[in-house]
């Protein structure tokens, strides 16, 4: 992270002015951003002063250094990182990333479920972006709605793109994990494992991925209800599907959230799948709800 210096009276970093805020959340804010250096508009994400402590620094660290050496499309850059001290003495940390021209997950689910090619789409961009990082032995560890960002595709009959961000409580696999550490995460997308107050492994990401699909379409989170009710569920028993989702997506969902890690698929196995739907176009979207798809009809994806 780039050393922290006063907090100068124009803008953040000597260089980037802070413009509207585009999100938020428990522990931080990003602001659409205008970089005076390069003259181009970025995303700044400030950690909360208030959760500026001892673990928050050191939880910014981490996130600093494991999207600095990662490198996909499928996930959002960093450009730059610092720290700043207010007048009162409070550190004010910051991330400089690429800005994503549209919404995130979250607020596109608010209006419905997404059409079923749409939604192979973007999980086709987030699974392969999970295998890119679980190769470099990297857990996202909250995979959510919330931490998708989709690029802006106002062209209509363009393919639906993703980015996974937010790093904030990622871990390198061999990493040893306190238990504030194995639960952390957002408890309607746990994988069992990370309920039980296990290592989170490539195989947890897959399941909370697998949640944010069946969540894309049907409009309804698998699991509802108070946090601790809905993460206990999970330990039983497999997300309910309801009868309507296609028995190709029924498939690829199980396969995506069994209760025993091992026997998930791999992010690869689930890209490849997600880019088969995909590679069916309308025909998922178009189809009578509950009547199965003909793979052996269409043409295979090349």
């Amino acid at each position: 992270m780039r050393g922290a210096h006063s907090l100068g009276a124009s803008s953040l970093g000597g260089r980037y002015r802070l413009l509207e805020k585009i999100g938020a959340g428990s522990m931080a804010v990003v602001h659409r951003a205008f970089d005076e250096f390069l003259e181009r508009e970025v995303a700044v994400k400030l950690i909360h002063s208030t959760a500026a402590d001892e673990a928050e620094l050191r939880r910014s660290d981490v996130e600093v250094e494991l999207l600095a050496r990662l490198s996909h499309p499928g996930l959002v850059t960093l450009l730059d990182a610092g720290a700043e001290w207010t007048a009162e003495g409070v550190p004010r940390i910051f991330l400089v990333m690429e800005l994503v021209s549209g919404p995130d997950l979250r607020s596109r689910l608010k209006e419905g479920p997404l059409p079923a090619t749409r939604a192979a789409e973007i999980g086709h961009d987030l699974a392969e972006a999970l295998g890119y990082i679980h190769d470099k032995g990297v857990v996202h560890r909250d995979v959510k709605p919330a931490n998708i960002l989709l690029l802006d595709d106002a062209v209509k009959g363009t393919r639906a793109h993703a980015k996974l961000t937010d790093f904030g409580i990622a871990r390198m696999t061999e990493s040893v994990l306190t238990l504030e550490d194995a639960v952390s995460g957002t408890p309607a997308y746990l994988s069992p494992e990370q309920v039980r107050g296990d290592v989170a492994s490539p195989a947890s990401d897959i399941y909370s991925l697998g949640l944010v699909l069946l969540q894309c379409l049907t409009g309804e989170l698998a699991f509802p209800g108070a946090p601790l009710e809905s993460a206990m569920r999970r330990l039983t028993q497999g997300p309910p599907i309801p009868d309507v989702v296609d028995p190709l997506w029924r498939e690829l969902v199980v396969g995506m959230t069994a209760l025993d890690p091992a026997q998930r698929l791999t992010a690869v196995e689930a890209a490849a799948s997600l880019y088969r739907l995909a590679a069916l176009g309308t025909v998922g979207a178009l189809a009578p709800l509950g009547q199965p798809l003909n793979l052996a009809a269409q043409p295979a994806a090349s």
